[in-house]
């Protein structure tokens, strides 16, 4: 995808962890299970896959790390600030050339909106959202979703400074 706007910044609330996304987002998401509504303290979380390639840690600063086995049996991997608790992403041991950012650690996440929606078994019924794909579960083959994607309208308006 060439007519992404990269790169795109961000961190936590206080400002110990930095990154940076230097290749396009594949897709961007909401995740309904009940671990996304914990750590979230909401109905879901908002999640924005990236090649692991496009994804860098600019702070010296180590996020916290926390593991959890998915239902899936890959274990799920969360990094939050240490000082300040704010979660910037995971990956997970299921996909492993994938970074999913929270894009709610973007330094501009006005233009995000999620193509997908899993999880939504766990979905409370008033926070089901209008998404072209919805997952009971996770999704097995993610290029549907990828595909549409690249081609929808989701982009920034200009790059994160």
């Amino acid at each position: 995808m060439t007519d992404f706007p990269l790169p795109l910044d961000g961190g936590c609330f206080c400002g110990q962890i930095r990154y940076r996304v230097d290749q396009a987002p594949l897709f961007t998401m909401a995740c309904h299970c009940t671990d996304c509504q914990q750590m979230s303290a909401s109905a879901f979380s908002l999640g924005m896959a990236v090649p692991a390639a496009g994804f860098a840690l600019l702070s010296d600063v180590a996020p916290r790390v926390l593991d959890k086995q998915a239902e899936s049996g890959a274990t799920s991997t969360r990094y939050v600030c240490p000082a300040c608790a704010t979660w910037t992403h995971t990956t997970t041991t299921g996909a492993p050339n994938t970074v999913i950012v929270r894009p709610s650690s973007l330094d501009d996440m006005g233009w995000v909106r999620p193509i997908a929606e899993i999880f939504t078994r766990s979905a409370h019924s008033w926070a089901r959202l209008a998404t072209p794909f919805r997952y009971d579960a996770e999704f097995e083959d993610p290029a549907p979703i990828v595909e549409a994607f690249a081609h929808s309208n989701i982009r920034p308006t200009a790059p994160s400074k």
